[in-house]
C-alpha cells in the first residue's frame, strides 16, 4: 500500500512538473535561440544528438539517456516510460557501456 501511495504521489508530481515547464519559457525566463523550447523538442533534440554518435543504442536506451540529459531521475523516467526503476538503471548502464562512459556527467560532456 505504501508503494502504491508513493507511485501515485510521484505521478502527480510529474504531471505538475510537465504542466509548469511551459511557463518557464515565459518572458521572465527567456530561452536562448536555437535551444529546445518544450520538453517534446528537448527529447527530440537530445535523441538526434545521441543517434548521430552512432553507438548502436537501442530505442529504450535512447529513451533513458535522453531523459537523463533532461535531469530526470530513475524514478521519474520509470514512471514516464511505464517501466520499473531497476529496468531504467539497467538500460542506463548498457547505454553508458555502448557510449564508453561511466557517469551522467560524462554523458553531458559527450554531447557538449
Amino acid at each position: 500500500m505504501y508503494e502504491q501511495l508513493q507511485n501515485s504521489i510521484a505521478k502527480e508530481v510529474l504531471r505538475l512538473a510537465i504542466q509548469i515547464a511551459p511557463s518557464l519559457s515565459s518572458p521572465g525566463w527567456p530561452i536562448p535561440a536555437g535551444l529546445p523550447r518544450s520538453k517534446a523538442e528537448a527529447l527530440q533534440y537530445y535523441r538526434h544528438r545521441l543517434i548521430v554518435l552512432d553507438c548502436g543504442l537501442t530505442a529504450r536506451e535512447l529513451d533513458v539517456c535522453v531523459r537523463s540529459l533532461l535531469g530526470m531521475t530513475a524514478e521519474g523516467t520509470a514512471l514516464e516510460l511505464d517501466i520499473k526503476k531497476s529496468s531504467v538503471i539497467t538500460y542506463r548502464k548498457r547505454a553508458y557501456g555502448r557510449l564508453g562512459i561511466s557517469s551522467q556527467s560524462e554523458l553531458f560532456r559527450l554531447l557538449a
